[in-house]
C-alpha cells in the first residue's frame, strides 16, 4: 500500500520584491506548518520521501514538517510542481521512487486540489494554506496510481488537528 500527503504550503506574504516564487512564509504560515508536522508524524509515521516544488514558501514548509516529523533525508526539490496543472503533478505522483510506501508532497493550489480530487475520486476537495489531502492507494509502486484510485482517509487543516 502506498500514502501519499498533498500538502498545500503554509501562509505567505501577499507578494515579494522578487516574485511570486520568492515569496516567504508568515509568522503565521511558520508556526501552522510546526504544528502540521508532528501530527503528520503520528498519523502515517516518518514519510520515506518528502517532495516540495522549488518555490520558497513550499521549500519553507517542506523543510519544517520534516524536522518536525523526523524525516532525516535531503527533502527532494521538484520544480515541475510549481505552477503544475493535473497531468504534471499526476506525472510527478508515478514518478516516485518504488519503494517509499509514505510521501509528503508540497506545493500549490490549484493544481493540489484538482490532484486530490481526481486521485480520490470524492468530488471538489479544498486544500487552505498548511492543509493536506491524505490518500491511500492498493498498488505497489507509484507508476500503478490512477485517477479514483486513491482511498481520501482525512483532510486535515491546521484548525481540525486542535
Amino acid at each position: 500500500m502506498k500514502t501519499l500527503l498533498i500538502l498545500r504550503h503554509a501562509k505567505t506574504q501577499q507578494d515579494a520584491p522578487t516574485g511570486d516564487h520568492a515569496r516567504e512564509l508568515t509568522e503565521r504560515g511558520l508556526r501552522d506548518a510546526a504544528a502540521m508536522a508532528p501530527y503528520i508524524r503520528t498519523l502515517i509515521g516518518t514519510p520515506d520521501t518528502i517532495v516540495t516544488s522549488d518555490a520558497r514558501r513550499a521549500m519553507q514548509t517542506a523543510e519544517i514538517v520534516s524536522a518536525g516529523a523526523g524525516f532525516s533525508a535531503s527533502v527532494t526539490i521538484e520544480p515541475r510542481i510549481y505552477g503544475a496543472n493535473l497531468d504534471t503533478l499526476l506525472a510527478v505522483v508515478r514518478a516516485l521512487p518504488p519503494d517509499a510506501d509514505r510521501v509528503v508532497l508540497v506545493g500549490h493550489n490549484p493544481g493540489f486540489e484538482e490532484l486530490a480530487s481526481a486521485l480520490s475520486g470524492s468530488g471538489a476537495i479544498r486544500l487552505p494554506t498548511a492543509a493536506f489531502a491524505h490518500l491511500e492507494f492498493d498498488v505497489p509502486a507509484w507508476y500503478k496510481v490512477d485517477l479514483g484510485a486513491g482511498r481520501l482517509r482525512e483532510l486535515a487543516t491546521r484548525h481540525t488537528i486542535g
